[in-house]
């Protein structure tokens, strides 16, 4: 595999993404022992790499630690990195996300001819994406016409060629995300759109299965090279998330052990095993719904004290509702 396959990490010992990175570097090394690992990283993350921090690196060919202004959150590090990788490492490579498994041999990667690709987000067009509506405000907020736009991508996985364009590319995607931040746009990828805008669109689309965002990409994990579990989803105290890797009580166990479980091996070998016993597909008008206020608001209000109150008040809305109908039909 002559493609360099690229981590960015910013941790310390009070969260887990070293411990998310961890699996999926061991992950990529069981399909893919021959692939070129680069570790990028804030000088001040890489001095936590001791003891058991630092075994959780053993992966990675090579630690690229860059020195950041120290006021800046773990979170404007991260972005910082991720968005200047191509100007801070050589050779062609593809990014991917801390909070992902490599489910298979990624080697015919190398076989990409466009300059800069990725997955669409969601798997959906712009037009249909279930989160258009925050999308919109973000595109506003940067100042360009973001609602006319037919793709909108991921930027979990990206595979980049060494160019000017993509150099470039990434300059510009740098520059656009701390305009972003005196707008209040705290996301890289509303300024990777822009980017892609400002440049004629030049990100092409990888194919679904290289980024199978598992919440909204079910039909692709048969044949995922990668899982992008998300880890923006996690468990409340009442609940289950639809991944193994989305209990955070899996990932604490690596934490304090610094061994990956023989549970996490096994949805490593077949992804299947590691979704929810109980599950609930949805799709079409449902998808857009549970983005709603309403449905947020009724969530988080499940199972607690308040929902007696709730299903009371929803009753006396239902029997207005029904009353409101038959005046109608008068």
């Amino acid at each position: 595999m002559k493609t360099k396959v690229v981590y960015v990490l910013v941790s310390s010992d009070k969260d887990i993404y070293l411990e998310q990175m961890y699996v999926s570097m061991y992950s990529l090394r069981f399909y893919n022992p021959n692939a070129y690992v680069v570790l990028l990283t804030d000088s001040q993350t890489a001095m936590t790499f001791t003891g058991r921090r630092k075994e959780m690196t053993k992966y990675a060919d090579e630690i690229v630690k860059i020195e950041l202004d120290s006021r800046l959150n773990g979170q404007q590090k991260s972005r910082q990195l991720k968005t200047s990788i191509r100007n801070r490492i050589d050779g062609d490579f593809l990014f991917i996300d801390c909070d992902t498994i490599i489910t298979r041999d990624i080697s015919c990667i190398d076989e990409t001819s466009v300059s800069i690709a990725a997955c669409r987000d969601t798997h959906s067009s712009f037009i249909d994406n279930p989160y258009r509506d925050m999308c919109l405000r973000h595109g506003q907020l940067l100042g360009w016409p973001i609602e006319g736009e037919k793709d909108y991508f991921n930027s979990g996985v990206i595979y980049v060629k060494d160019n000017s364009e993509t150099r470039e590319f990434y300059r510009r995607w740098n520059e656009n995300l701390n305009l972003g931040y005196t707008n209040k746009v705290y996301m890289d990828q509303p300024s990777f759109a822009k980017t892609n805008y400002e440049m004629g669109h030049i990100v092409k689309h990888l194919d679904d299965i290289w980024n199978c965002e598992l919440k909204h990409g079910i039909r692709y994990l048969k044949d995922a090279f990668i899982i992008h579990y998300l880890c923006t989803n996690v468990s409340t105290s009442h609940d289950k998330q639809l991944f193994i890797l989305n209990e955070e009580d899996v990932l604490l166990e690596v934490k304090r052990t610094g061994d990956i479980s023989e549970q996490i091996k096994e949805t490593i070998v077949d992804p299947f095993k590691g979704i929810a016993e109980i599950t609930h597909c949805f799709a079409g008008e449902d998808v857009y719904f549970f983005k709603t206020f309403c449905y947020n608001f009724v969530r988080q209000h499940y199972r607690t004290r308040r929902q007696k109150m709730l299903v009371i008040t929803l009753r006396i809305l239902r029997k207005f509702e029904r009353m409101i109908r038959k005046v109608t039909i008068i």
